[in-house]
């Protein structure tokens, strides 16, 4: 991970430019995530006007993970996600559903969220049991939509977060992770850059910062957790995002919520993604997709219900 975070380093980011940002950030996925894992079918469909990218392992998936990919709100996109949606479908047997979104600044709080409500969904009258995940701004997304699918009471078999986006808090743990981490690997000002990256994306996020003690924007912020999907929560040990990512998997265990924590050692933010680089991303794939496979398993026949009501948008 040293050498990849020397070879790229955050300080050549284009911040100031988002298109710019977002093809740097697309070039840098494609070029970890290793070659692709063949399936039988990958194709792009319109799911209740949002578009996605479903992978089948086989012809006979009856049931689903809807995956919601990383990038802050601001970048991501399928293809560079096409990696890990094929792995998950493989070691998970079951149909992946990628969802691209819309994002921000152009499409600000709860854009993002409205779009995954609206592809579960859909996914929910098509497939058995539902599953939702992602990484990141992604795992945010994911962990969102199942308390807004709770509200509802509507049950998903599990979620699966992915050192995901939970508070945009400056909580002790980041106030840490500055001082510790200011020369990592030769980074003089790695913790610092990595706090003012978070901090700026919820500016895209949340412009105006009226949203940031919603639960839906901020899941840790949820006054309770109880009645939540069984919990696959995975984290990096160089990470910003680790302090809220235990935090809420405790507050998940405290809740009664079944929750498998699983930590990798020396990793870094975005490790998921980089299967043509380290073999923890290809293990925490492995990991990631069992659990999900044993959750659908365990998943109990449902009723076909909606997300929305008739004509209704969150």
């Amino acid at each position: 991970m040293g050498r990849y975070l020397e070879l790229n380093p955050d300080g050549a980011m284009r911040w100031d430019d988002t298109e710019a940002l977002r093809r740097t950030t697309r070039d840098r996925a494609l070029a970890v995530r290793g070659a692709l894992e063949p399936v039988f079918s990958s194709e792009d469909l319109d799911a209740s006007g949002v578009p996605v990218r479903r992978v089948l392992p086989s012809p006979d998936a009856v049931d689903v993970l809807v995956w919601v990919h990383g990038g802050g709100w601001v970048h991501g996109d399928l293809d560079g996600y096409d990696g890990v949606a094929r792995s998950l479908a493989n070691r998970a047997r079951c149909a992946v559903v990628s969802v691209d979104y819309r994002l921000a600044p152009e499409h600000p709080f709860p854009a993002g969220l409205e779009d995954v409500l609206r592809v579960l969904d859909w996914a929910r009258s098509r497939y058995g049991a539902v599953a939702v995940g992602g990484d990141s701004s992604g795992g945010n997304l994911a962990a969102a939509a199942c308390l807004a699918a709770r509200e509802r009471q509507l049950d998903l078999a599990a979620q699966l977060l992915v050192y995901p986006v939970l508070d945009h808090g400056d909580s002790e743990y980041k106030a840490a992770f500055r001082r510790r981490y200011r020369g990592f690997v030769g980074q003089r000002d790695f913790g610092a850059a990595a706090c003012e990256r978070i901090a700026w994306l919820w500016d895209q996020y949340d412009p105006e910062g009226s949203h940031r003690d919603d639960p839906l924007a901020a899941p840790l912020r949820a006054a309770g957790l109880s009645g939540l999907p069984p919990a696959t929560v995975i984290l990096a040990e160089h990470d910003v995002l680790r302090g809220e990512g235990e935090r809420y998997a405790d507050r998940l265990r405290d809740a009664g919520v079944p929750v498998d924590l699983l930590a990798f050692p020396g990793q870094i933010h975005g490790f998921f993604q980089m299967a043509g680089v380290t073999p923890d991303a290809r293990r925490a794939l492995d990991l990631a997709g069992d659990a999900i496979r044993k959750a659908l398993d365990s998943a109990s026949p449902r009723p076909r219900t909606t997300l929305f009501d008739q004509g209704e948008r969150r």
